[in-house]
């Protein structure tokens, strides 16, 4: 039951520091800190997404396939495609406002950035319990 917390725990974290480098004040803000992290270097961009690893690590470690489990693995490889996505859109040269399909001007309520950091953990402690 303590390595489930401590798993647990830790996914947290790393939820935290994805939140932290992605925030915003606008849609066009995000995808702004997304494309700047890309530009640093494509490992730079994956290494800034460690909770889908941690996840997979947990995952194969513990041999645990369950819906829940699967369900954060397919969430977090979408997210990392979408953004992705939106990136390569961003270099042949489309704007921020032709690719999303509400204003690059809408503003984001600073809790949207938290969500992951309580979402994921509960299904990731419902992966170990179920």
């Amino acid at each position: 039951m303590e390595n489930i917390i401590i798993y647990v725990t830790i996914l947290l974290l790393l939820e935290l520091y994805e939140a932290s480098w992605q925030k915003g004040t606008n849609f066009a803000e995000i995808f702004s800190n997304i494309y700047n992290r890309y530009q640093k270097g494509i490992f730079q961009f994956f290494l800034s997404h460690p909770s889908f690893y941690f996840v997979l690590f947990v995952s194969i470690k513990y041999n645990i396939y369950n819906f829940w489990m699967m369900t954060i693995l397919f969430l977090k490889f979408l997210d990392i495609v979408f953004k992705l996505s939106i990136i390569g859109k961003l270099e042949k040269g489309e704007k921020i406002w032709e690719i999303l399909p509400v204003p690059a001007e809408t503003q984001v309520n600073p809790a949207m950035f938290y969500i992951g950091a309580i979402v994921y953990p509960v299904m990731l402690y419902a992966a170990f319990v179920s």
